[in-house]
């Protein structure tokens, strides 16, 4: 009897400590192109609204996608500001 309780014991304890990630893991991430964008598809700065233009090839270069100002000035976004994020 002991010996069939402690092989239940054994076997779930087995079972929940083998989820438990482990405090040394790696993570590996490999990342081809470049972001779909890097603050939404688009938003307004000091009254002017910027779209993300993707990344392409230009003469056998790849060009980074990067933000376009679209359009002319609108005074009734001209208080919004955008906090640009530096790597």
């Amino acid at each position: 009897m002991k010996k069939k309780l402690a092989l239940i014991c054994a076997v779930l304890l087995a079972a929940v400590a083998a989820p438990l990630p482990n405090a040394d893991a790696v993570s590996v991430s490999i990342s081809v192109g470049d972001q779909p964008y890097y603050y939404g598809p688009n938003y307004w700065d000091s009254g002017y609204f910027y779209v993300w233009i993707p990344g392409h090839y230009y003469h056998h270069h790849w060009v980074h996608g990067y933000y376009g100002r679209q359009g002319g000035w609108h005074r009734e976004y001209a208080h919004e500001h955008h906090h640009h994020h530096h790597d």
